[in-house]
């Protein structure tokens, strides 16, 4: 199983006295080599409620968008007697709503790209050397550091995520979900953010 995730790099210039760089410097060269905060949608969020996608796939569309050759045989519809009557028409799943008018030939679905993950993790950079700043000055230990770090980040990640609104959603999407948010229906994918420590530098993500 894929997953996919971004890897804290804390960037920082220190501007204060000597022995404050020092031991500044000291914690950014700990979390540097020793240990690794990985963020995002790992491989055990498992399969999207919808259950034909796992989590982190479904996470890589959103940040990098995606062209999809979809196969057809889609119903579609009046999914009520009032639907008719509003030419309302709409996907329906098989043998359900009211009237179908007939199914999808083979089309391309073209997704566009909603980056979420770099942008949200990047957007607490100056969070992070505060943490690490104020951590190397009580001489806080490593890991406790670290998921300071990882709280942190997963929350400016999910916060971004129910901030973004551009590129919209389809009218018809949003009408169905009865949401603006390109991101978010259930809320599923966004529970689906955590944060893991490792002493292995990972192999794959961002």
């Amino acid at each position: 199983m894929w997953y996919y995730y971004a890897m804290i790099k804390p960037k920082v210039t220190i501007h204060n006295t000597q022995a404050v760089q020092a031991a500044v410097k000291k914690a950014l060269d700990d979390i540097m080599t020793d240990k690794f905060v990985t963020v995002g949608i790992h491989e055990d969020a498992g399969n999207h409620e919808s259950d034909d996608i796992t989590n982190a796939a479904l996470g890589a569309v959103h940040e990098f968008g995606a062209d999809i050759n979809h196969p057809g045989g889609t119903s579609y519809g009046f999914a009520s007697k009032a639907a008719a009557e509003r030419n309302e028409v709409r996907f329906l799943k098989t043998g359900k709503g009211y009237a179908e008018l007939g199914t999808t030939k083979a089309h391309e679905i073209k997704i566009p790209a909603r980056p979420w993950l770099n942008p949200g993790v990047n957007s607490g950079n100056l969070e992070y050397i505060a943490i690490i700043e104020k951590a190397a000055a009580k001489g806080e230990p490593l890991d406790m550091t670290l998921n300071k770090i990882g709280v942190t980040a997963v929350g400016l990640v999910q916060k971004y995520m129910t901030d973004l609104r551009t590129p919209p959603n389809a009218p018809s999407t949003i009408k169905k979900k009865g949401s603006s948010n390109p991101l978010i229906d259930s809320g599923a994918l966004r529970q689906s953010v955590t944060y893991k420590i490792t002493s292995t530098k990972p192999t794959e993500g961002l």
